[in-house]
């Protein structure tokens, strides 16, 4: 009897460790991913832009957009990481930041010491960068990145940008410069002499747009594979039971609810999972659902505290959100909700008859709370399109209900808030 009841604890220690410390990496961004899910055609793209650079000499350049966690980062790591495996140390990776590199001398000094390369303080810029473009039929071909390149464009002067991408076209030091960035408007920031001088390419990468794939890309994050522990029968059981979880009906609303309404949904599964790997041990060598519900279930705890605890002026947005939704309108702007607010308010004034007059909160008031509201992911962008602030389209990530509960259940308010719901 002894026996069997300590048979399920039968995998060594060691595996559990490797496990637990291979899904932290990844799920921290530490770690390399396996495959991109979703992205397969983005990465056939870079590497075949990058491989035209390192194995034949072509300089190139191109610019990656997508909105924030949707995988730029993963990507450009998954292609120099296969770059690398094909043809070793034959080409110079160099990376620089926008958020670091805040003007010329940084970016240069930081350029030149990843190079290797000397430079004077009295050297010009165009002195430098002839610098960087010497070379012969020996010289590595070398691969920039930017991230964050829409601040790096802002930043550094256009004479250096454009420097910047002159250096590309070096006959003798074949280069690829790759630029990371959020906004779509980087190609209206960036000078008109180099979108008119440079030839350069673009890669647009999305989001996970349908269920189908996020729930794909999730199971990859969690699945494992015999070259993290020897033991193949736990990595062969581990995999059984992430099937099993993703099975799970609880489980699976839990991963709709993150698609539907997280702003970020791949950083928000990672937050969700860290919690459950880390408890895996000895005697729980697998991840559990319970552990996943426990983690969301505190987190739709936060929401409702933050809703409990919402000021006046942000359940009106919330009201006039909520109005709008009665109208079919599940996307808003500022602007549609500041018009919607004010017309409810100067139709009570109209309909009362009588002396109260209920002042409007001034727009710019409003605005700032609109946008407390998206910082404490109450709404979300509902789109990547870079448009004015008051333009931009937002979705609710709470339920309709929920607003007219925190109203309903609140005496503080004017008897107007909860005539609108009613």
């Amino acid at each position: 009897m002894s026996s069997k009841r300590h048979k399920k604890y039968t995998w060594s220690e060691e595996s559990i460790a490797k496990t637990r410390k291979t899904l932290k990496e990844r799920l921290s961004g530490h770690a390399i991913p396996q495959t991109l899910v979703g992205l397969e055609k983005n990465s056939k793209d870079l590497y075949e832009l990058l491989n035209r650079t390192v194995a034949f000499g072509e300089s190139n350049t191109c610019i990656l957009i997508g909105p924030s966690g949707c995988g730029k980062t993963a990507l450009v790591n998954k292609v120099i990481q296969e770059l690398s495996e094909k043809y070793d140390d034959d080409f110079c990776t160099v990376y620089l930041n926008g958020l670091f590199q805040t003007n010329d001398t940084i970016a240069r000094k930081q350029l030149a010491r990843q190079l290797g390369i000397q430079i004077r303080q009295d050297q010009t810029d165009l002195e430098v960068f002839d610098l960087f473009k010497s070379g012969n039929e020996a010289t590595k071909p070398i691969v920039i990145i930017i991230y964050n390149f829409d601040e790096f464009v802002k930043n550094c002067t256009k004479p250096f940008v454009y420097n910047f991408f002159n250096i590309t076209t070096s006959k003798n030091c074949p280069m690829a410069l790759i630029g990371i960035t959020r906004k779509l408007s980087i190609f209206t920031d960036l000078p008109s002499n180099i979108l008119s001088r440079n030839s350069y390419s673009h890669i647009n990468v999305e989001r996970p747009y349908t269920i189908t794939i996020f729930t794909k890309l999730a199971k990859s994050i969690l699945t494992v594979d015999n070259s993290i522990t020897n033991d193949k029968e736990y990595c062969k059981m581990f995999n059984k039971k992430i099937q099993e979880l993703f099975e799970n009906k609880s489980f699976k609303n839990i991963i709709e609810r993150i698609f539907n309404n997280s702003t970020d949904i791949v950083r928000t599964f990672h937050k969700i999972s860290f919690e459950p790997v880390g408890k895996m041990n000895i005697e729980q060598p697998f991840l559990i659902p319970s552990d996943f519900i426990e983690v969301a279930m505190q987190q739709e705890v936060n929401i409702d505290k933050i809703l409990q605890d919402l000021h006046e002026p942000q359940l009106w947005i919330l009201l006039a959100i909520y109005s709008l939704s009665g109208r079919d309108c599940n996307v808003f702007n500022f602007a549609m909700v500041y018009n919607e607010y004010t017309n409810y308010i100067k139709s009570y004034i109209k309909e009362s008859g009588s002396r109260f007059k209920q002042k409007l909160i001034k727009e710019h008031l409003l605005r700032a709370e609109f946008e407390f509201l998206e910082q404490r992911a109450i709404i979300r962008k509902a789109d990547s399109k870079d448009l004015p602030k008051d333009f931009r389209m937002m979705r609710l990530t709470i339920l309709p209900e929920q607003i007219i509960d925190v109203v309903s259940n609140n005496n503080r308010l004017p008897s107007l808030m909860r005539q609108w719901i009613s």
